[in-house]
C-alpha cells in the first residue's frame, strides 16, 4: 500500500499562485533537502520542489503512519500474527 501525503508543488517560475496541490507517494522518496524556503524531494524518477519545509513533511509523514492499522508483512513476507486482531 502506498503512503501518500498532500504537498504543495512549487511552480517552476516561482509564483505562489501557480503552485498546485499534489498527493505524494513517500515510498518513492530517496532524499528530501532544504533549498531556501522550499524543499527538493529526490525520487527514483527525478526531483520535485515543494513549498513545505523538512519539519512539515516529517510531521505529515508521521501523522499518516499513526493511522496505519493494517497488518504488516514481516521479514519473511508473511502476515505477522501479532498485528492481527480477531
Amino acid at each position: 500500500m502506498a503512503h501518500f501525503v498532500k504537498l504543495t508543488q512549487a511552480s517552476p517560475n516561482g509564483y505562489a499562485e501557480e503552485d498546485s496541490k499534489v498527493l505524494f507517494n513517500l515510498d518513492t522518496v530517496i532524499s528530501v533537502e532544504p533549498v531556501g524556503d522550499t524543499s527538493v524531494i529526490q525520487t527514483r524518477w527525478g526531483r520535485v520542489t515543494v513549498r513545505e519545509d523538512l519539519n512539515s513533511i516529517l510531521d505529515l509523514s508521521n501523522a499518516e503512519q499513526a493511522g496505519a492499522s493494517a497488518p504488516q508483512l514481516d521479514a519473511y513476507n508473511r502476515i505477522n500474527e501479532e498485528t492481527l486482531s480477531l
